[in-house]
């Protein structure tokens, strides 16, 4: 089963300060969606509530004396049967609010109230955090700021994440590999921001994440860069993009709002976006193994989804509905809006580089799966042919989508190692050339 570790979201209404935007509550347990096994097993009546797979130490859950082996059934009166609804709820909540709960331990019901704690911040004693927010058409988004222990001004290198609704923010695991990346460059003289999206982590949920549109959250980003531009300790005649996967497609559209020095884009998208789900969908087969006429009729059905979707404007239950398989294969595109997806399918991605007049680094993972090789090299000609030598295109040895270490497309996808160091030391190499 997969497991969650609930780190709730905060929610706010529009029009709060920057500077008001508090820390969010944190639970603190990793949980797991009951199945009729466990409901067996267990010998509960039902598979509503939640199964508490662990609790961390000095937690909410961890004062409440929530155990490893509850089942967590509501908070506050409100029921919980899946992970997802778990974290719904709880993005309701700040440090500091007041709950109920109430839980099934070794067959009884036991209820309870406690107060929830504060989810932490970063602590490094080489390395300055500040947590910041900016207002956006979106509501306050946060910036998570690592600083040099400088006076100086330094230059700044903002990391923006790729497709998905989760959170930069996640200081309770310091291993995670853009933070290792971002303390890296910062323990070399750059002030890093990770800005987060719209409706996750502490930011205000005006617009929920899934509810956001590309352009808006393009938007979002540009608000960010204007608003680091005015502190005091950051160089603002040299601001960095690094775009990770679908941030690598806004940093040139950022660009055109905003006056950075240079990009880095790292697994990213060069192509149409058809095209680029062939190519890719050629590279997920070889990581599965699959002989060249499974991956054929994968890259077929694949694209013919993509053209009910895209072109003609299905739903990914009226794709479904004319073929069946389109219901697995266009899933992930529900995780973010309608407006998203057509406006990203939308855009000449190799137009929008051609207008960025200042330096470009293109990074591909050697063993990364979900982005194609050939479309950094495009928007590397791109770049160059408009403006020659600008851009730079890397290919970073044995380093997957997520910056891990893999000997392969088949490990990268099945055993990923740990962080693989290679990127950063490239783009620290970069940096100091532009």
């Amino acid at each position: 089963m997969k497991n969650y570790i609930l780190f709730s979201l905060l929610v706010f209404s529009c029009g709060i300060k920057a500077q008001e935007l508090a820390r969010r509550a944190f639970l603190g347990i990793q949980m797991e969606k009951i199945s009729e096994d466990t409901k067996r097993i267990m010998e509960l009546s039902s598979t509503e509530g939640v199964l508490v797979s662990k609790v961390f130490a000095n937690s909410s859950a961890d004062v409440a004396k929530l155990q490893s082996g509850d089942v967590l059934l509501s908070i506050n009166g409100k029921k919980v049967n899946t992970p997802n609804e778990a974290v719904k709820l709880m993005s309701t909540y700040k440090g500091g609010d007041a709950f109920n709960y109430e839980i099934i331990r070794k067959g009884k019901i036991i209820k309870g109230k406690s107060t929830f704690k504060t989810i932490a911040e970063e602590k490094y004693t080489d390395i300055d955090m500040v947590y910041n927010a900016v207002n956006t058409v979106n509501g306050l988004q946060r910036l998570i700021i690592s600083k040099p222990k400088t006076k100086e001004k330094s230059p700044a290198v903002i990391f923006i994440g790729g497709i998905g609704c989760y959170s930069l923010d996640n200081p309770l695991d310091s291993a995670r590999e853009e933070t290792q990346l971002l303390n890296t460059l910062t323990r070399k003289g750059y002030v890093c921001i990770r800005a987060e999206k719209p409706g996750v982590g502490d930011n205000m949920n005006c617009t929920p994440c899934a509810e956001v549109s590309f352009n808006n959250e393009v938007d979002a980003y540009v608000s960010g860069i204007k608003e680091i531009k005015k502190y005091d300790y950051i160089d603002s005649n040299k601001v960095y993009v690094i775009g990770h996967s679908m941030g690598g497609v806004m940093a040139p559209l950022i660009a055109q709002q905003t006056s950075l020095k240079g990009i880095i884009a790292y697994g990213t998208i060069g192509s149409s976006f058809i095209e680029y789900l062939a190519k890719t969908r050629r590279t997920i087969g070889e990581a599965y193994n699959w002989d060249k006429d499974e991956t054929d009729e994968y890259v077929k059905d694949a694209c013919e989804c993509a053209g009910y979707y895209f072109v003609e404007k299905m739903t990914t239950q009226q794709a479904a509905a004319k073929k069946e398989i389109c219901g697995e294969y266009l899933s992930v595109f529900d995780y973010r809006s309608r407006a998203y997806n057509d406006q990203l399918y939308a855009l000449n991605i190799p137009a929008a580089w051609k207008k960025f007049t200042g330096k470009a680094l293109l990074l591909w993972g050697e063993r990364d799966y979900i982005a194609s090789k050939e479309d950094h090299e495009i928007v590397t000609d791109a770049v160059n042919k408009a403006h020659p030598g600008n851009a730079t295109f890397t290919i970073v040895k044995n380093s997957t989508h997520a910056l891990q270490y893999a000997p392969s497309f088949q490990e990268a996808r099945t055993n990923p190692g740990a962080y693989n160091p290679n990127a950063a030391q490239t783009i620290l190499d970069w940096l100091k050339q532009s």
